[in-house]
């Protein structure tokens, strides 16, 4: 190349590149672009054919040609637009991996290229693909590729011309599609209901939408020009200097929540998403927040997590006051720092009890024993009395001035408390269940930024009326204990009086604290010649297992008389259970008639119906389990089995239900023979610390709460008197 040739060349380049840049900037599409772009190259290049692959998902797709005047192959073109290429396949492939220019000196040397062939027949020698940049491969936005039929390697001035003109269009396809994205935005952003701003690096606002105004409360031209901090709680000001710092490094913020600050003061809960703002020429120069009012989720959700913890602390207690302390307390501190339940007396004439929570417990204290001290009056203006007398919730947003504070309180300490704890805002709702009012619930915020609101009233009101849902529940729960403890002491014989002869203890421990009465029970029965002990187990709970415990025992007691053996009394009834249709109730049951010997021992005649064995245990340490017979209430005919046997003295005999076999998981249950080795270790006590330790081993198995009634009767000979009542 002389002098005068490498000045043309030059200066046809710069043409060239001139000319690109004034099309680039007038191109609208990135049709327009690319046609400029390989129209400029081509003709530099003097080559035939060229043409541009965009990446699409995961492979390159042909968007545009270019052919030289002299060049016509539209099998070419076609071939194409049917072909993709992925990462590393092809020419094409090959540079969008790199990054970096690439060709083929000799086409037909490419064996297995998909346009070989047809390559070759239309006279092609060579190929170059150019990265649009050439660069790093995940940059690549697309793929230039030019063909030739005589190729010459690019020296190192046309290869860093080529990479000039791949940055111009690269330049363009940024600059096109951050104004797709921008355009995108504006559009999505005017008519979207969340509230989207932009600020700057520096944290400033610089635009705000319809939303925004909605949900912070400040117009546009508030807003704007504005530090994006005055929305944010002073308790929270690091959170968004973090924010700033990652997106100066170009990081998206996924969605999280946090709390924000209304014009009004209102602190909301938001769903918030920050995205970096960039520029294709100087990077990223602020930050887009997308904000989603959540309050009201997120106070469902505390609603139910409130509940769902205080009902299982309910299932603790059968207390009325200690339930409405579990409420109170689990409604501290998600729902705000002090809370309290006022009690409306039973005839209504006074506001009584007051049970406090508070984030300070000594202020709990202090502030129950000021309502003790000084009641509120139900005529009186105290935000308490005015819900009480009107039923229905009120929030008090602002409780900072003078004025409201001499509404709220009852005396001068009750002033002073007030001013220390920093009352700011409370909402109060009525306790209303089954019709019948029992008081109020307050909730409060003291030394806090946070407002109650009245869209609050709603989630307030619903609160309380579960929470007094819970309240007459206990109250409700405690009476029917109450009525069935009466009635299960009816079902039961008192402490049996002492048997002259004997050594009787017995232990009943009812399951845990439901109000269903139990099917477990006992009878110690005075008979002519001596005295029977009846043991059984009904099958179920509630009322009709209670009926059928009661006609099985007071038949057995009209039964018991000289002349009827255990086995006939149990034979009898079954009968009077059929007739009487218990339905699909039924029960175990063991009768045992007990005769005094010379010398002291007792004979024992036993009649089983299905129950547990029952344990003998003789003084030498060995022991018999007695059981058998078929159930009663459910056949036609019970056949019970007989067991005859001698209890000398010192010897012990057991009678139990199932419960104490029973209690706790599976794998802690306890088998009958297990239970004669521990009355045999124990023979030498009293059978009191005998059925006590027994007692406390089924206890500690179901985690002190069994579930399943347990009786335990034990009796001991003790010498050679008559088995007769005493006097």
């Amino acid at each position: 190349m002389n002098g005068h040739q490498g000045n043309s060349d030059l200066q046809a380049q710069l043409a060239a590149q001139h000319g690109l840049a004034r099309r680039l900037l007038a191109a609208e599409t990135l049709e327009d672009a690319a046609s400029a772009f390989l129209a400029a190259i081509g003709t530099l290049l003097e080559w035939e054919a060229g043409g541009l692959w965009t990446p699409d998902s995961q492979e390159l797709r042909f968007v545009q040609r270019w052919e030289a005047r002299t060049f016509q192959a539209p099998e070419l073109w076609e071939a194409n637009e049917r072909l993709r290429f992925e990462r590393g396949v092809g020419l094409p492939g090959r540079a969008w991996q790199t990054g970096e220019l690439s060709w083929v000196s000799e086409i037909r040397s490419e064996t297995g290229g998909p346009r070989r062939d047809l390559a070759v027949a239309l006279g092609l020698e060579g190929a170059l693909a150019i990265p649009i940049p050439v660069g790093e491969p995940s940059q690549v936005l697309a793929v230039a590729e030019f063909l030739t039929s005589s190729f010459s390697p690019p020296d190192e001035r046309l290869m860093a011309l080529l990479v000039g003109f791949g940055d111009q269009l690269a330049m363009f396809i940024n600059r096109l599609e951050a104004g797709r994205i921008r355009a995108h935005l504006a559009a999505v952003v005017a008519d979207t209901q969340d509230a989207v701003m932009t600020k700057d690096l520096d944290g400033v606002i610089t635009a705000w939408n319809n939303g925004a105004s909605t949900l912070y409360g400040y117009t546009a031209n508030e807003a704007i020009g504005e530090h994006i901090s005055m929305l944010v709680p002073p308790d929270r000001a690091l959170e968004e200097e973090r924010i700033l710092e990652r997106i100066r490094q170009g990081q998206r913020i996924d969605t999280y929540e946090t709390k924000r600050i209304r014009k009004d003061g209102v602190r909301i809960d938001v769903s918030l998403t920050v995205s970096p703002i960039n520029d294709p020429i100087t990077g990223v120069v602020g930050a887009s927040a997308v904000a989603r009012d959540i309050t009201a989720e997120r106070r469902h959700r505390q609603t139910q997590e409130f509940l769902a913890r205080a009902s299982r602390s309910m299932d603790s207690t059968l207390d009325f006051i200690e339930t409405a302390r579990t409420i109170v307390e689990t409604a501290v501190p998600d729902f705000c720092e002090l809370c309290m339940i006022d009690f409306l007396s039973a005839d209504g004439s006074s506001i009584g009890e007051s049970v406090v929570a508070a984030a300070d417990p000594s202020a709990a204290a202090e502030l129950e024993r000021i309502r003790r001290t000084a009641p509120l009056d139900p005529r009186g203006n105290h935000p308490v009395a005015k819900v009480i007398r009107e039923s229905r919730p009120v929030v008090i947003r602002d409780l900072t001035t003078p004025g409201v504070r001499a509404e709220l309180a009852q005396n001068d300490e009750h002033r002073d408390f007030i001013a220390r704890l920093g009352y700011t805002s409370a909402a109060v709702a009525p306790l209303v269940a089954r019709g019948r009012l029992l008081g109020a619930l307050s909730f409060l915020h003291v030394a806090s930024d946070l407002r109650y609101d009245e869209s609050d009233l709603a989630l307030f009101e619903d609160l309380a009326a579960r929470a007094a849902m819970s309240l007459d529940n206990a109250r409700l729960y405690v009476e029917r204990d109450r009525i069935a403890k009466t009635l299960q002491r009816g079902l039961r014989p008192a402490e049996p009086q002492p048997i002259p002869g004997l050594e009787l203890s017995v232990v009943v421990e009812a399951s845990g604290k439901s109000v269903e009465m139990g099917g477990d029970f006992y009878d110690v029965i005075e008979v002519g010649d001596g005295w029977m002990i009846l043991i059984g187990d009904v099958v179920g709970r509630g009322s009709e297992a209670a009926a059928l415990t009661a006609q099985i025992r007071h038949t057995v007691r009209a039964l018991a008389m000289p002349g009827l053996t255990p086995r006939q009394i149990l034979e009898r009834v079954n009968a009077a259970l059929l007739v009487s249709k218990t339905g699909e109730r039924f029960a175990t049951a063991q009768l045992a008639h007990l005769r005094s010997e010379p010398g002291g021992a007792v004979t024992v005649e036993l009649a089983c119906a299905g129950h547990p064995p029952a344990v003998l245990a003789r003084r030498d340490g060995s022991t018999e389990l007695l059981g058998g017979g078929g159930l009663i209430g459910m056949f036609g005919e019970v056949e019970p089995d007989v067991h005859e046997v001698t209890v000398d003295v010192g010897g012990t005999l057991l009678l139990y239900t199932d419960g104490w076999l029973e209690a706790g998981p599976v794998e802690h249950h306890r088998s009958p023979e297990e239970l004669a080795t521990a009355v045999v270790r124990h023979r030498a006590g009293t059978l009191d610390a005998l059925l006590d330790e027994l007692r406390g081993d089924a206890l500690e198995r179901a985690g002190t709460v069994i579930r399943d009634d347990l009786v335990l009767l034990a009796l001991r000979p003790t010498g050679p008197r008559e088995l007769s009542p005493a006097s």
